[in-house]
């Protein structure tokens, strides 16, 4: 094939008007059903853990809050047992409960 045949080829190429009105038809629609469809299901979860993010750090300070009231109305007992003053029997009878 020779230089002038190959141009040619590529003006008529160039030339030809090819007809995509059927895929310009909706495109947006049908691209971003695809996306939803291909949408890997792991990021529903990220999207949600991240929501909730706030939700369950309120609930880990309110516990925290809870545990630190409840541990001050208790008696000081727990500071004597870990500052050592109790001895062993004292010590297991505590955590036993009796």
């Amino acid at each position: 094939m020779n230089d002038d045949q190959l141009n040619n080829l590529f003006a008529a190429a160039r030339k030809a008007q090819p007809d995509t009105k059927r895929t310009q038809f909706a495109f947006e629609t049908r691209l971003l059903a695809r996306l939803r469809a291909e949408r890997d299901p792991g990021i529903a979860w990220w999207f949600w853990t991240r929501r909730l993010a706030p939700l369950f750090a309120a609930i880990v300070l309110g516990l925290g809050a809870w545990n630190f009231v409840a541990l001050n109305e208790a008696s000081t007992d727990w500071q004597s047992v870990i500052a050592g003053n109790h001895d062993d029997n004292e010590t297991v009878a505590l955590f036993d409960g009796q």
